[in-house]
């Protein structure tokens, strides 16, 4: 069943659509801030009117355009159009995906304005925030500002990308997310966070560094199943049978996507570094972590006292090895993909080794203490890691 204010949003949302590019400047914003009110009055469900006069103010001062105010609010309704009907059951998130491209396209074909990446990006983060945030109430203003501002940041970029371009790591990076998802490695929200950060890889950067994250997705899993029964008897085991949610793919790889997307905008050749180390640390800390576990009781980072496993902050000679092989693993892979030359080669393995003990390390001296948690831990890790690849780099170019 649909609730009434849902109906009108989509209809006004159609009528929006219309009537902007018709309409002075502002006056989208005011249609919408107009229609809120209206939405309000109907309706006990304050969401979406909220949602509605916030993108209708940002629209009125000039702070969001025609096109990312249309297609945001019709992609949004659009998809809480197809779940009202179905119920929300997994396939529908992929026709929720189809329905969001679809109405986009029309967007952009109407308003003559707009970019492909900013359409598929912005549908993208609209089935992911469902995923992220259906038991909250106040979901649907989460929806309309996440997609309206993810939009507006690929429109600022004024980056460009056509439309085979954004078509092909579309298609690549769902494919391999959904064959993760099939695979139990992700869930629903780990399968779009995971396809979101492929498109912006592939787009940005190039196939290439797609497949080094993927690279280090595929020895992460494979870590994680490595002696699986042993680290259940110990406790010690991830979370879900290692099944990776959005935050996971976000705090192993926002460090990596801005990385990435600083390269595409900038063409500077630190942000290669920059990336190979946040996606070297995220290896070597999991490779280590997962296998070193197995190796025995770990000394505590900060004391070198033998802890049990599992602790946060412990470290064992086998897990640094372990995490070592991992950095040159990821390394290689971009060697052998013509991402990286030797000095990056170099300064990405000793950044992923240093990045994986500064994880250790952040693990003891401040997720122990719940100053941070295990995401925030990893983000820190891998920027630490991208950074000190980054220095390396600058030392060991004028070297090599």
């Amino acid at each position: 069943m649909i609730i009434p204010g849902r109906w009108q949003a989509f209809i006004a949302s159609i009528v929006l659509t219309l009537l902007a590019p018709h309409m002075p400047p502002g006056m989208a914003g005011f249609f919408l801030i107009i229609t809120s009110a209206f939405i309000c009055m109907r309706s006990s469900d304050l969401s979406l009117p909220f949602a509605l006069f916030i993108l209708g103010l940002l629209s009125f001062f000039g702070l969001l355009p025609a096109f990312v105010l249309c297609a945001a609010v019709l992609i949004v309704a659009t998809r809480e159009l197809i779940f009202s009907y179905s119920g929300g059951r997994p396939a529908e998130y992929a026709l929720s995906l189809i329905g969001g491209l679809l109405v986009a396209a029309l967007v952009i074909f109407y308003t003559n304005g707009g970019t492909w990446l900013s359409a598929v990006v912005g549908v993208t983060v609209a089935v992911l925030l469902h995923a992220i945030l259906q038991q909250n109430p106040y979901s649907i203003t989460g929806e309309l500002v996440g997609v309206s501002m993810s939009m507006l940041l690929i429109e600022v970029l004024e980056f460009q990308a056509d439309l085979p371009l954004v078509a092909t790591a579309a298609f690549i990076s769902f494919g391999f997310a959904y064959f993760a998802y099939r695979l139990k490695t992700a869930d629903i929200a780990g399968l779009f966070s995971a396809a979101l950060v492929g498109i912006l890889l592939i787009v940005f950067a190039g196939i290439s560094w797609f497949l080094i994250m993927l690279a280090f997705f595929i020895i992460g899993a494979a870590a994680t199943r490595y002696k699986i029964d042993y680290k259940k008897s110990l406790h010690v085991e991830q979370e879900s049978g290692g099944v990776r949610g959005y935050v996971n793919v976000f705090a192993n790889g926002l460090v990596s996507v801005a990385a990435a997307v600083c390269f595409g905008v900038t063409h500077h050749p630190i942000f290669i570094a920059v990336y190979l180390g946040s996606v070297a640390t995220a290896a070597a800390d999991t490779v280590a972590g997962e296998i070193g576990v197995c190796s025995g009781r770990p000394y505590l980072i900060t004391t070198l006292k033998p802890v049990p496993e599992g602790t946060n902050g412990g470290v064992s000679v086998t897990g640094e090895i372990a995490g070592l092989l991992a950095a040159v693993f990821i390394a290689a892979c971009a060697v052998l993909l013509g991402v990286a030359d030797l000095p990056v080669f170099l300064a990405s393995v000793l950044g992923g080794l240093i990045g994986a003990n500064i994880d250790s390390f952040i693990g003891e001296v401040l997720e122990n203490k719940k100053i941070v948690g295990n995401a925030g831990t990893n983000f820190l890790a891998t920027l630490g890691g991208g950074v000190v690849t980054a220095l390396l780099w600058v030392g060991f170019s004028p070297v090599f």
